[in-house]
This record gives structure tokens, C-alpha cells and sequence, in this order.
């Protein structure tokens, strides 16, 4: 379960909360957040001649690295605040924790993380009641996101305000409208139910949620002119779920990829708005294509 609200500069790591105003965990200095992760890119040699062959950049995971003051408090001893925060902030063998924080004029927001070091000094200061420790998260997905999670269920797409027109127009002629296809409603806005819009600055990943009943579900981003279909029939309690992050289809809860029909391809939702469209046959009244995301930062 996560944290709903924060002070400013604090943060919560699986909801143990520490830094900002009046906590005994001070936080001096962080690095990483701010920083761009290490670049991995793959730029080549050109041989025998000065210079490079550029090649593309990819993002690292991202590193960071928490130095703090822990003190006592109205509640506990230095010691014993320090005992709690060695408890609540340990390693973890897979997997990552929930990093959340909130920095001044940004909503709250979160990151995938997980510990990989803790160095506490022992001097005259610990002694005399106030400790410094320094932790260090590692960050395999370097995005971090909004921690509200938006989500539209592209079945309701026909519920748009406006009316029908058979007829195909071009985005000149209807902003925002697909030029793609016919029929589609003409008016609506940014809270239609096809509009996948990411406030963030770096593409995010959406996860899609298909409830049956449904044959042959195809998802459409038309903004990238890519579609991914997936070859099999669900009943009524069957759910499809497709991962444009780590590229997976699983149906409830196994792993279905070989459904992917191979001219299938995957897509996210770069910064600004996509245009999402659900076909299927053999739908109903509880059939659903729930598109959910997080704006993301980098």
C-alpha cells in the first residue's frame, strides 16, 4: 500500500517515511535524481579514420545516493530511530520497493527501487546522539512517474460528446481527430476515452487490460501507425493483459505471447497526446480495454 500525501522533500520507501520538516531523518545531500542516468550508447569506431560512427543512446538504470542525519525525537532515541530506519531500508533480492517523494511545485511522485548500500558512521557526533548514514537505491527503470495512475477503457471510445459523420477527415480539418478511419465522432476533447495523454516529458509505457468477452482483440495506436493483435477468443471471465514495457501478453495470468500475431507491433506513449482505438468481435456489454499509465519523467 502506498502513501497518498507527503511533505515537501520527503520521501517514502514501501511507506516508511523519512526527510522534510520534523523528521528525525534529515536528509543532507541527494544525488541522482536530478542527474541523467549513465548513457549506454553504440557508437563504433570508424576504422581507420578520426572520429566515430554514431550509433543510439539507451538510459542505464539510475543511481541514488542519500546522506543523512538521524537524530532522537519526541518519541525515540536517536538509536532507536536509527534501528528503524536499518529495519525498514534493507536489501532485497529481487524485485524493487516503491520509492515515493514529493519535491515543491511537482505533484507526488514515485520511482522502482530497490537498496544496494548503507554505510553509518561511528564517531564522536553518534555518540553524542546524532548518526549519519548513507543509502543508495538503484533504479533499474531510470523514468520516474506521477504517482496518480490515469486510465480510459477504450471501449467507451463511442461515448465521445458529438455526432457520427461516415466520412474521413484529415487532422487538419478536425484537430485532434483520427484521419484514419470513418465514422468516427466528430467533437469530444482531451477526455475521451481514445486519448492516451502523458504529461510527463519521456515516453511512458501503458499496460492494457482486455476483459472478455472479445475475438481477436486488436489494439490501435493510430498517432504511431501501429497496432497489436493477438489471435485468440475470450470468454467472459477471461482477461488479457498486454505489457508495452516489458513486452509481454499474458492471459489471466499466464504467459500467452505466441498469441501475438507476428505483424504485430509494440508501441508506448511518448509525451503529448496518442490516439488509441479497441476492435474486436464478439463483444458485449462487459467486454473492456482499459488503457492505464503514469506521466513520466527521465
Amino acid at each position: 500500500m502506498a502513501v497518498t500525501e507527503l511533505l515537501n522533500y520527503r520521501f517514502a520507501f514501501n511507506d516508511f517515511e523519512f526527510g522534510g520538516g520534523n523528521s528525525p531523518y534529515q536528509i543532507m545531500t541527494l544525488n541522482g535524481l536530478e542527474d541523467l542516468p549513465v548513457i549506454r550508447n553504440q557508437d563504433d569506431n570508424r576504422g581507420y579514420q578520426d572520429g566515430m560512427w554514431t550509433g543510439r543512446d539507451f538510459l542505464s538504470g539510475r543511481t541514488l545516493t542519500f546522506v543523512m542525519i538521524i537524530v532522537g525525537d519526541s518519541n525515540n532515541s536517536m538509536q532507536t530511530n536509527l534501528n528503524l530506519l536499518q529495519a525498514a531500508l534493507v536489501p532485497q533480492q529481487q524485485g524493487t520497493g516503491l520509492l515515493q517523494f514529493q519535491l515543491p511545485g511537482s505533484d507526488l511522485q514515485q520511482i522502482n527501487a530497490r537498496v544496494r548500500r548503507r554505510a553509518i558512521t561511528v564517531d564522536t557526533s553518534y555518540s553524542s546522539g546524532m548518526a549519519t548514514a548513507t543509502y543508495e537505491f538503484f533504479c533499474p527503470d531510470p523514468r520516474y512517474y506521477d504517482n496518480t495512475l490515469n486510465s480510459n477503457n477504450l471501449i467507451n471510445a463511442t461515448a465521445v460528446a458529438g455526432r457520427t459523420y461516415n466520412r474521413v477527415y484529415t487532422a487538419t480539418e478536425t484537430p485532434g481527430a483520427n484521419p484514419f478511419e470513418t465514422g468516427m465522432y466528430y467533437g469530444g476533447g482531451a477526455g475521451a476515452p481514445n486519448l492516451i495523454i502523458n504529461n510527463g516529458w519521456t515516453t511512458t509505457y501503458p499496460l492494457i487490460t482486455i476483459q472478455g468477452p472479445a475475438i481477436n482483440p486488436k489494439v490501435t495506436d493510430v498517432t504511431a501507425g501501429a497496432f497489436l493483435l493477438v489471435d485468440t477468443t475470450l470468454g467472459s471471465a477471461d482477461q488479457l493483459v498486454l505489457n508495452t514495457d516489458l513486452r509481454t501478453v499474458t492471459l489471466n495470468g499466464i504467459s500467452r505471447r505466441a498469441l501475438l500475431n507476428n505483424s504485430s507491433t509494440w508501441f508506448a506513449a511518448p509525451p503529448g497526446t496518442s490516439y488509441y482505438t479497441f476492435t474486436a468481435t464478439g463483444t458485449d456489454g462487459n467486454t473492456a480495454c482499459v488503457v492505464s499509465w503514469r506521466n513520466a519523467y527521465i
